[in-house]
């Protein structure tokens, strides 16, 4: 009887031992999990429940000069299902397929077990408002930004292209791409134990936007611009062609072309169009390079404007290379008539008197063989050997626009110093940046404005960050510029550039007609030309400075003369009359020596 007891207390002990050891297990288990786990168990309750969403702030908008859209971008939405929490399918395809969103059931299985079906793409947020009327379960939203660019093909090589992040990569939209962007922000929304959102964060979209750029583009002088331009483009078949305007006190670009060009909301297949040929593409400039050598033996006093040279009878040899003249002169030759005449051998006398060293100085100070600076993406140096490493014939050469490479942008703006009195100007596209900040720049900002030359703005509430003109150097004294820009005007009253004359306008420029380099044959083409003319209206008192260039034109005539220099004419009259320049008195313009 004892042992049965004793046995009886045994079983209840064991039993009782085992109980309280399971509850001290489970007891330290429950202590473990609460102390050494809260935070690890509390995130993955957090990631169940709750969902982030980065808010993707609206891309700024770019301006033209007066304010007019050139690009922007509009809000559309992804719709999506989860068909995991979906109570009614047929009231969900009755209500998408009344907004056009056509859904079956069958391709809902092919995704498997998931919680995100996309079903439509690029919808406008008015029907995305009359879905979300209805309260489906089971229907989503994703939005995004799509950038659109009213103006089709115009400027497209200024305001450039966006990639499928949205982030620029080309144009005003690379090189402003942090100000246009803005900054992305993150919302929550918090789901119930079926997946249904029970509180979605709040935030208003119109915080949540990238600043606006405004241009010193011009979008009607740049619709001239690329009409006339592509135009001779296509009755010359060119391979190529750049039209530039240029205010010349400033440097700011009232437009800029470069054809063959694209549509910027379109699908670029061939990567190479995306190359803006105004500031990236190197030519040889020919004759419109003279004005170098002539305003550097002016202002140093090497020649007088009253000085005349012997152009050999139009053939000139020079260490066993004969350089021939097109023209007809015989004799002796004054400057002004080189210059009318673009006599090659003229020019070489000139830049002989000049020198070498003086010469290359000049070349550099006129902004040739340096970045101009201006604030777009791709911009080319251009070429030019040292000094140091002439040969006999490079300063004969380079002085009438051979051996040398440059860019549009760099000739315009040679010319634009020479119509602004001696001053190279920085050449600049952007005219403002509004700030984040009305009551404070940030440091990016000041930073941007230090860099830029700018200064703020406050306009009704709206801080801008405005870019001053910025002056780069004097390149020569006002009178020698002066005595430039008459020769220039003569060039178009008298010489080859008599088809740049615009009525009720003086009009100064030079035409530029270079044999293109045949690497191939390893010498200049007798086939293949680039012609061009730069000039300035009025022509003593410019406010405007146009380039034309015309690359390869095909056709009877390949001289500036009779392709470059009526583009010109057509642009310079239409801007002119647009800008509301005012009509100059030839008599009134007259030169004194």
């Amino acid at each position: 009887m004892v042992r049965r007891n004793k046995k009886r207390i045994s079983r209840k002990a064991v039993l009782v031992l085992t109980i309280l050891t399971v509850f001290f297990l489970l007891f330290a288990k429950l202590v473990y999990v609460q102390i050494f786990l809260h935070d690890k168990i509390n995130e993955a309750v957090k990631r169940m429940i709750s969902r982030k969403n980065i808010e993707v702030s609206k891309r700024g908008d770019i301006l033209d000069s007066r304010g007019k859209i050139l690009a922007s971008s509009i809000e559309k939405y992804t719709v999506f299902l989860d068909p995991k929490i979906i109570e009614d399918f047929d009231r969900v395809k009755i209500i998408l397929s009344e907004n056009g969103i056509k859904v079956k059931e069958k391709s809902l299985n092919e995704f498997g077990k998931t919680s995100y079906v996309p079903v439509a793409f690029n919808i406008d947020a008015d029907a995305v408002d009359r879905i979300k009327n209805e309260k489906l379960k089971g229907v989503g939203f994703e939005s995004r930004y799509l950038r659109q660019y009213p103006e089709g093909r115009l400027l497209a090589h200024i305001l450039g292209i966006t990639g499928s992040d949205g982030n620029g990569l080309e144009g005003i939209e690379k090189t402003c791409n942090e100000s246009l962007s803005g900054d992305n922000v993150v919302t929550k929304a918090i789901r119930d134990g079926r997946g249904r959102i029970i509180q979605d964060e709040f935030i208003d979209k119109t915080q949540v936007c990238g600043r606006n750029v405004k241009l010193s583009i011009d979008r009607t002088v740049q619709f001239i611009a690329e009409q006339e331009l592509r135009r001779a483009f296509e009755k010359y078949k060119a391979k190529k062609a750049v039209c530039i305007i240029q205010n010349p006190r400033t440097g700011k670009i009232l437009a800029m072309v470069s054809l063959p060009d694209f549509n910027s909301s379109g699908k670029i297949k061939d990567l190479e169009i995306l190359r803006n040929s105004a500031i990236s593409d190197i030519y040889e400039p020919g004759s419109t390079f003279k004005i170098v050598a002539v305003a550097a033996a002016l202002e140093l006093g090497k020649v007088k404007f009253t000085d005349s040279f012997y152009l050999e009878n139009g053939k000139y040899k020079i260490a066993g290379h004969t350089i021939k003249d097109d023209h007809k002169i015989k004799g002796s030759a004054s400057l002004s008539e080189i210059m009318e005449q673009s006599s090659n051998i003229g020019m070489i006398k000139i830049a002989q008197k000049l020198g070498s060293e003086d010469f290359y100085r000049h070349i550099r100070k006129f902004g040739f063989y340096s970045l101009t600076g201006i604030d777009l993406p791709g911009e080319a140096k251009g070429l030019l050997a040292d000094v140091k490493s002439w040969n006999v014939l490079s300063l004969p050469t380079i002085s009438f626009g051979q051996g040398i490479g440059c860019t549009g942008l760099q000739m315009i703006n040679a010319f634009s110093a020479i119509a602004n009195d001696g001053v190279l100007m920085k050449p600049s596209v952007i005219e403002s940046i509004e700030k984040a900040d009305a009551e404070a720049a940030s440091a990016e900002s000041a930073i941007v404005m230090h860099i830029m030359g700018t200064r703020e703005k406050t306009d009704s509430g709206m801080a801008e960050s405005v870019f001053e003109p910025k002056e780069i150097r004097r390149v020569v004294s006002a009178e020698t510029a002066r005595m430039v820009k008459k020769l220039l005007k003569n060039v178009v009253d008298f010489g080859t550039g008599r088809s740049a004359k615009i009525s009720g306008y003086t009009v100064g420029g030079k035409t530029g007609t270079a044999q293109k380099v045949d690497y191939v044959l390893k010498t200049y083409s007798a086939k293949y030309y680039t012609v061009s003319f730069c000039g300035m209206v009025p022509a003593m008192e410019p406010e405007i400075v146009i380039l034309v260039i015309i690359d390869e034109p095909k056709g009877s005539s390949y001289y500036a003369a009779s392709v470059a220099s009526p583009v010109f004419a057509n642009i310079a009259k239409r801007t002119a009359e647009y800008l509301g320049i005012k009509k100059d008195d030839k008599d009134k313009s007259s030169f004194q020596i």
